[in-house]
């Protein structure tokens, strides 16, 4: 309690004491004796006191030593543990028969080996795939908004997604995606109190804390703690606004080598980076970026796993490649011809042979175009073929079908498509019908809401850009296809002109895809103008758009999904 605050080189003096006195300040001889007294006092308490210190220096470095010592304990039961977990794998192969003393070739219970024949080509293959099991997770935070505040709340940086297993035969192999908002650490909980939790939803993670605790990183995967080595290759994945996955990083393949000591493996897009975020972005830019739809973001990460089953303190050598013995001789076959119904019932189409029925298709001012096709075979695959067949038939005698609200085009790669099922065959008829039709004259249209015939009149337009000619043929296809009641072509159409969303098609898409129940594209296209809200609200055709289209927008982005809540809605024949 004396003097604890003096430097420990300072020599003691009088001047060290508050209320010193000089040597003339008129002290009694009595007083002056006293003060020596005290000084004695004092200096032998502060002796006693060195004492002590230097005892318990003495006692502080038995413990610095002892803990040295209980580090080379540790680190030897470490060691031996991952021996025992080796040789308890090996005997689960020995049980299993995939190691050890298996069955000779001499063996009754052996398995027959292939035995060559007389000209067959032997051949050895080392497989080093066959061990390889593949494996997608997706992961969904949603609230993102309030992430920051709730990790504050609960004392870390980042969050963690549940554990999730690759390999089947290897219950080491589990994994959990990190994700730091701000790229900070990645440590997702308390090691000291995960191992003291009695809530396994706690102590579950303990596994997963074993990494340098300076590693920094926005997105993460994380490989439960074990000392034997492995393989992988992994890559993230952020899904967009649209709800397609786009990839963030390349592909990465490493090899886990094996350890003495259990250590999880940690890999992720801008771990080694200096710049953090998600494709570079801050967590502000991000939030209002087309990566979150509805305050979530999902994150995809594809795994491929070679497991290693032995460790290197157990097993002479390792090796991992698969061999096996096969024997090639070419033996006498008979060639089976390829398939040749797609093109026979096509060339009854074109060549008219054996019809029964003219389909005539009269459009504006294109020129008629008049199809011989069958009845049996349209009335097959189409219902309202059949129905027009059975009441809407001219005079018995010419069999005549005629059609004035779809154009020639439309109308033909309808039926190429019902007598081939042949989505190629579809493209093939638009391909030639851009090439013939550049230089002939536009035959005009309208917008969408007008029906069938509006959505058709623009694939009759010979301006423009061949992908506006794409575009307005892919929306004539849609109306036929919905007219005679081809869902298979409908959606197949509905899925081509998705993907040609652009700021200048979005609203007459919507406007398409409301008319006809394309319920998919106009998920779409809600979705496209949500994220390009900027550039869309400022067009001509936003502010022309019908009501119920603009109820549907404002509904989207409020979070709420049209389709679901308009009344009676459904997509046409869905469940055939």
């Amino acid at each position: 309690q004396f003097l604890w605050w003096l430097p420990r080189q300072a020599p003691l003096s009088r001047n060290h004491f508050p209320g010193a006195m000089d040597a003339g300040d008129g002290l009694t001889a009595e007083q002056l004796r006293a003060r020596i007294e005290e000084q004695r006092a004092l200096q032998a308490t502060l002796t006693a006191q060195g004492e002590d210190a230097l005892r318990e220096i003495g006692e502080a470095e038995e413990r610095q030593r002892l803990r040295r010592q209980l580090d080379v304990e540790e680190t030897r039961s470490s060691h031996l543990g991952a021996v025992l977990y080796s040789r308890q794998r090996r005997r689960r192969s020995i049980d299993r028969d995939e190691a050890g003393a298996l069955p000779s070739e001499e063996s009754t219970f052996a398995k027959p080996k292939p035995q060559p024949t007389p000209g067959a080509l032997a051949k050895t293959t080392t497989s080093y795939a066959s061990n390889v099991v593949k494996r997608d997770f997706v992961w969904e935070v949603s609230g993102l908004s309030w992430l920051e505040q709730q990790l504050a709340q609960e004392g870390r940086e980042c969050t963690s997604s549940d554990i999730f297993h690759v390999h089947p035969n290897d219950s080491d192999s589990k994994y959990v995606l990190v994700y730091s908002p701000r790229g900070a650490s990645l440590l997702h909980a308390d090691a000291n109190v995960c191992d003291e939790s009695s809530d396994w939803d706690i102590y579950k993670f303990r596994d997963f804390l074993f990494f340098d605790e300076n590693l920094r990183g926005t997105l993460a995967l994380v490989r439960g703690a074990d000392s034997f080595g492995t393989n992988l290759c992994y890559r993230f994945f952020v899904r967009d606004a649209r709800g397609d996955f786009r990839p963030w990083g390349e592909a990465r393949r490493v090899a886990v080598p094996a350890r003495d000591h259990v250590a999880c493996f940690v890999g992720g897009p801008d771990l080694e980076t200096e710049a953090k975020g998600l494709f570079g972005l801050t967590f502000e830019e991000l939030l209002g970026s087309e990566w979150v739809v509805d305050d979530s973001i999902t994150f995809k990460v594809e795994i491929e796993e070679s497991v290693v089953f032995s460790h290197p303190s157990a097993v002479p050598q390792i090796r991992l490649g698969k061999a096996d013995v096969t024997f090639e001789q070419k033996t006498p076959s008979v060639e089976v011809p390829p398939s040749t119904l797609q093109a026979d019932l096509l060339s009854l189409l074109i060549e008219g042979r054996h019809s029964d029925v003219s389909i005539e298709a009269v459009y504006g001012e294109a020129a008629p175009a008049t199809f011989s096709a069958h009845t049996n075979i349209l009335s097959q695959r189409s219902d309202v073929f059949a129905a027009a067949f059975s009441h809407e038939m001219r005079e018995s005698a010419t069999r005549t079908l005629t059609v004035t609200d779809v154009p020639p085009p439309a109308l033909k790669a309808l039926l190429h498509f019902l007598y081939t099922d042949d989505f190629d065959e579809v493209q093939k008829v638009l391909r030639e019908e851009r090439g013939s039709s550049s230089s002939s004259s536009s035959s005009g249209g309208a917008s969408p809401s007008s029906g069938g015939s509006s959505a058709a009149a623009a694939s009759s337009s010979a301006s423009g850009s061949e992908a506006e000619q794409s575009i307005a043929q892919l929306q004539a296809v849609l109306a036929v296809a919905h007219k005679y009641g081809v869902l298979r072509l409908l959606r197949w159409a509905e899925g081509q002109l998705c993907d040609k969303l652009s700021c200048e098609m979005a609203c007459s898409l919507l406007s398409l895809a409301h008319v006809y129940g394309a319920t998919e594209l106009e998920r779409n296209c809600l979705a496209f103008m949500k994220a390009n809200m900027a550039q869309v609200v400022k067009r001509a055709d936003f502010a022309a758009l019908a009501p119920e289209a603009l109820v549907k927008f404002h509904m989207h982005c409020a979070g709420v999904d049209p389709a679901e809540e308009e009344p009676g809605r459904k997509r046409k024949r869905d469940d055939e």
